[in-house]
């Protein structure tokens, strides 16, 4: 309840006297179709479930139809579209494109070019049906050329389409750049194929995860201002560009470590700047790292490979925790991820600056390394091993006395940093019984809140607890109870 109140405030205190009007402005995805009954279990149906009697939530919707106004099937100028211009909605949620992209019957695709000076105009519309309006841009829904049982025609046809959608997405997010009040936001992971009925229209499973996804993203508050593309340049720094799961990504040298690092953006931050820290292995079974960029998070990479969390490790993180928070803005208190080896520098650096933490997601965690590399109880590594006694400047005796993760958990715990830890109880490399449950049972003694997701029949791969959600939820309010 909360939640909403809050919501509603941010939008202004929206129908003092009513509940917020939400229009749906879309195509046959959003008049919910294909969902059985259409008419309950649509994703907008739905979705106004979810919301709650605070909010109105309202389609305007036509299957078929396109945003491009020179398409015989353009939704703007319909009936239906004055309808939402009257709604004069507090909140609009646009998702159209789906037909654009089609250059058979009617070919729309050859009027791209106006994409964006047509999204421009329904913008401009809404914003004189009502000055204050809150836009979103939702998708468009992902395509999936791979569903089971499509006849090899209509594989074809997606598959063309399927590129000319990432395309849509990105004119899209040209005008969300730059308008206020007008975000944009990545479906593509809202539902899987089989979630669909023809490789495009959701099932009811896949509209009520539309739903859902909207129900999450539509309350979140936004710091449009707020782009890691400005900040880098802004601190001198040289980056290279790329793309990373449809966001943007840069590759640079962190100031004072001489290391690579890389962070990845969100289309637009979510207030507060949270991100979450990967320790090693930067992309591997990233569905988390790519759920919280839908919700606004920044997803950050610092180069400790061969360091096995020992000092120069942690001094490394300094600079670029250093450089996050102060000289790009980010928030003080990122969640650290580490899986398999980089266990040990997420324990460790959150043992030396609890303060700095809001949350702990271990995933097969390397907790002590006389399991691995050292082999006692795990696989040994040779080489591993070797590096790992250098750089902690000590020797096979010593090694066998040296402090854990299990002796630097205090600390942590007396912060009240959330810990989660997910694990592989077949895992030979990495025991769990040495590594991730005994830390999860000394910090559970501590006073530590810690939550644990077993897999019964999972080794130390795959990484990743699939589907994410549970874990991205106890994230999510972990930074929220940490003031992100």
């Amino acid at each position: 309840m909360i939640r909403w109140v809050l919501f509603w405030l941010w939008l202004g205190g929206f129908s003092v006297f009513g509940a917020t009007k939400v229009a749906i402005i879309g195509d046959s995805i959003s008049t919910g179709a294909h969902a059985k009954p259409q008419a309950t279990n649509g994703y907008p149906a739905v979705l106004g479930r979810l919301l709650g009697d605070e909010f109105q939530v309202k389609p305007f919707a036509i299957g078929g139809h396109t945003l491009v106004r020179k398409s015989r099937a353009a939704l703007m100028g319909k009936p239906i579209y004055q309808k939402a211009l009257e709604f004069a909605p507090d909140v609009a949620v646009i998702m159209l494109g789906t037909n654009d992209s089609n250059s058979g019957g009617g070919n729309h695709w050859q009027y791209q070019a106006d994409l964006e000076t047509d999204l421009m105009a329904m913008v401009s519309d809404l914003r004189k049906a009502n000055p204050e309006v809150l836009i979103h841009i939702a998708g468009p829904p992902p395509m999936y050329p791979e569903k089971s049982g499509l006849p090899s025609e209509r594989i074809a046809n997606l598959k063309e389409r399927r590129e000319r959608l990432a395309e849509i997405r990105k004119r899209f997010g040209v005008i969300a750049a730059k308008e206020p009040k007008v975000l944009i936001h990545d479906l593509a992971r809202t539902f899987g194929p089989e979630e669909t009925t023809d490789g495009v229209h959701p099932t009811t499973e896949g509209h009520a995860k539309l739903a859902a996804h909207l129900a999450d993203v539509l309350p979140t508050k936004f710091d449009e201002s707020f782009r890691a593309e400005n900040e880098l340049k802004e601190a001198g720094l040289e980056a290279k560009v790329s793309e990373f799961g449809g966001y943007a990504r840069y590759d640079f040298k962190v100031p004072g470590a001489g290391c690579s690092g890389t962070i990845v953006s969100p289309k637009q931050a979510a207030a507060g700047r949270p991100w979450i820290w990967r320790a090693r292995f930067f992309g591997h079974q990233p569905a988390l790292d790519l759920e919280l960029l839908d919700r606004g998070w920044h997803v950050a990479y610092c180069d400790v490979s061969n360091l096995y969390g020992a000092e120069p490790a942690m001094l490394r993180w300094d600079a670029m925790h250093e450089f996050m928070s102060k000289t790009l803005g980010l928030s003080p208190k990122p969640v650290l991820e580490g899986m398999s080896r980089g266990g040990l520098p997420i324990f460790n650096w959150a043992a030396r600056h609890p303060n700095s933490v809001s949350a702990i997601y271990g995933d097969n965690p390397v907790c002590d390394f006389r399991t691995w590399p050292g082999g006692d109880g795990g696989k040994r590594s040779e080489g591993d091993w070797k590096r790992l006694l250098e750089v902690y400047g000590i020797d096979d005796a010593a090694a066998g006395k040296h402090d854990q993760v299990v002796d630097r958990l205090e600390p942590i715990a007396k912060a009240g940093i959330p810990v989660a830890v997910v694990l592989g109880m077949k895992d030979d490399v990495v025991p769990p019984k040495q590594n991730g449950e005994a830390v999860a049972a000394k910090y559970e003694s501590l006073g530590g809140k810690v939550r644990v997701w077993r897999k019964p029949d999972a080794g130390h791969h795959p990484h990743g607890l699939h589907p994410p959600a549970e874990l991205r939820e106890f994230l999510l309010e972990a930074t929220k109870r940490a003031g992100k």
